[in-house]
């Protein structure tokens, strides 16, 4: 429950009080209408879809459930490719999110001076990279170490915001929205899907999950849907108390610095009601957060790759494996650098490419399943339809960025 939690409540956590800070308080009621759509009930199907993968069978290819059983051989390798897509920009999100909270809070908070983008970055990349390269367990273990930690801070400055709620942060940020059409609230509305569906999605996590709760003994399918419901009701409690806490402390103007310093919510966060430690410990824990959710997202995309390269040219010795996870992890370390210095919009990043490709993996892949496959035929109903009818409204604010 507690892999879950920390797998959701990160990075994408830290940005949605921005996002709703700026867009207005109807998004805040937004996520409050459709946290249970877009979180809770796509996890759980897909969950018991990754469930009956490969249920029975005895393939070559024991890696991950990722809808395997329900394709060819090509099929598998598609969706391998697709979820090492819709994945990767995600670390992208993450490893820029990452250097730009930590140059603001070595400048801001630290006052130290001369800090080169670039140099900071490759230090910084390339001991996340070397953590990574020390394979599976040392990494769960660095994010347990973070998890917990990281979820109790930020309820814990959530609740040293309540000293300084103020309605009035609602009520202008209202009469704001008033003032707009409704075509433009609309918009803006819709657009906010993508965040919402990011910020609280835990999809890498699920496979893993389920490979686990299959295995006998371990409790089966509902045991893994337990689990996730139970995760989810605490999710959605930290997350709804906190975007509520920050935007009743917070003025609009702080959110729309943030927005244009490319910045989540606990770098510019302020103390109250005596928490000036909060200047401090905000941005740290950002740093820690950011950190969490690079590691978690990193860690099956490049796996993944590598399953892929080694299909791709037929390796099987040990030697030549371990070149090919060097090489991927030299490429992924370059990409990611060049990225991270070039330091595009992280807001526009994750609502026009990571939540609409992320919704295409959790929300679309599953219900079309469910409606093609007769192995998935129990599954069919009303549940189905309404995540597949989240997936089309959240997957259409990437075709309206393109076009």
């Amino acid at each position: 429950m507690m892999g879950v939690y920390g797998a959701t409540v990160g990075a994408g956590t830290l940005f949605l009080p921005v996002e709703i800070g700026t867009r207005g308080p109807l998004v805040f009621v937004l996520l409050l209408l459709l946290a249970i759509p877009l979180a809770l009930v796509p996890h759980v199907l897909i969950c018991r879809v990754f469930m009956r993968d490969q249920q029975g069978h005895k393939q070559a290819d024991q890696t991950l459930p990722l809808f395997g059983s329900f394709f060819g051989a090509k099929g598998r390798q598609a969706m391998k490719l697709f979820f090492c897509v819709a994945h990767y920009p995600v670390t992208l999100v993450y490893a820029v999110s990452l250097i730009n909270a930590l140059s603001h809070f070595l400048s801001e908070r630290l006052h130290v001076t001369g800090i080169h983008r670039g140099g900071l970055t490759v230090v910084v990349l390339l001991i996340l990279h070397i953590v990574l390269s020390k394979g599976r367990d040392k990494v769960v273990k660095t994010l347990g170490a973070l998890a917990l930690p990281f979820a109790i801070a930020i309820i814990v400055i959530a609740a040293s915001q309540i000293p300084a709620w103020d309605i009035s942060n609602i009520s202008s940020a209202w009469l704001q929205t008033q003032s707009s059409s409704v075509s433009s609230s609309l918009k803006d509305m819709w657009l906010t899907l993508p965040l919402i569906a990011f910020s609280l999605c835990s999809a890498p996590l699920i496979p893993a999950l389920a490979s686990w709760y299959r295995e006998p003994g371990n409790g089966g399918e509902t045991q893994s849907v337990r689990v996730i419901r139970r995760a989810y009701a605490l999710i959605l409690f930290s997350i709804i108390f906190f975007v509520l806490s920050c935007i009743l402390s917070t003025p609009r103007e702080t959110f729309e610095l943030a927005k244009t310093q490319n910045l989540n919510v606990l770098s510019v966060i302020g103390g109250h009601g005596g928490m000036s430690a909060i200047l401090y410990l905000a941005p740290f824990i950002a740093i820690l957060g950011m950190t969490k959710s690079f590691l978690g997202i990193s860690m099956p995309v490049a796996e993944t790759f590598n399953v892929l390269a080694a299909d791709l040219f037929k390796i099987k010795r040990a030697g030549q494996m371990r070149w090919v996870k060097s090489t991927i992890s030299v490429l992924m370390f370059i990409v990611t650098s060049l990225v991270v210095y070039l330091n595009p919009d992280v807001l526009n990043m994750i609502e026009t490419v990571c939540g609409p490709l992320i919704a295409i993996f959790l929300f679309i892949i599953p219900t079309w399943l469910i409606m093609t496959r007769p192995a998935l035929q129990p599954l069919r109903g009303p549940i189905s339809i309404l995540v597949m009818i989240s997936g089309i409204l959240t997957v259409s604010a990437l075709l309206y960025s393109m076009f």
